[in-house]
C-alpha cells in the first residue's frame, strides 16, 4: 500500500486544533487568549490558501510568517494613523498660537485705547 499524504488544509486544521486546546486553553491571560483568537480570525483563516502554497518546511514556519506579516500590516496602519494625528496635531497648536496671538493684541489695543481715553480731556 501507499502512503497518503495530508494535503495542507488537513494538516493546518490539526495544528490549529492542537495549538487551541494545548496553548489557547494553558494561557492565562485573557488578552493573549484573545489575541490568539484574532490571529486566527485575521491572519492564519483569510491566508490558508497563500500559505498552503508556500515552500516553508513546517505548517508552524507558514504560521509564524504568516502573524509577522499581520503584525507588520497593523504597524503600518497604526504608523499612518499616528503620522496623521501629528498632523492634525500640528495643524491645532498653529491655529491655538494664531488664536492667542490675536487675543493679546486684542488686549493691547484695548489697553491703548483706555490710556488714549484717559489721556484725553474732559
Amino acid at each position: 500500500m501507499g502512503r497518503i499524504t495530508p494535503s495542507f488544509r488537513q494538516l493546518y486544521e490539526e495544528i490549529i486544533s492542537e495549538l487551541r486546546t494545548e496553548l489557547q486553553a494553558a494561557l492565562v491571560d485573557l488578552g493573549h487568549k484573545g489575541a490568539f483568537d484574532l490571529l486566527l480570525k485575521e491572519a492564519w483563516n483569510p491566508e490558508q490558501a497563500a500559505m498552503g502554497n508556500s515552500t516553508l518546511p513546517t505548517i508552524s514556519d507558514k504560521l509564524n510568517v504568516m502573524a509577522s506579516i499581520h503584525n507588520r500590516k497593523l504597524i503600518a496602519t497604526l504608523s499612518r494613523e499616528l503620522k496623521e494625528k501629528d498632523s492634525q496635531i500640528q495643524e491645532l497648536r498653529h491655529n491655538i498660537t494664531t488664536l492667542e496671538n490675536k487675543l493679546d493684541d486684542l488686549a493691547i489695543n484695548t489697553e491703548h485705547k483706555k490710556e488714549v481715553e484717559n489721556q484725553e480731556p474732559q
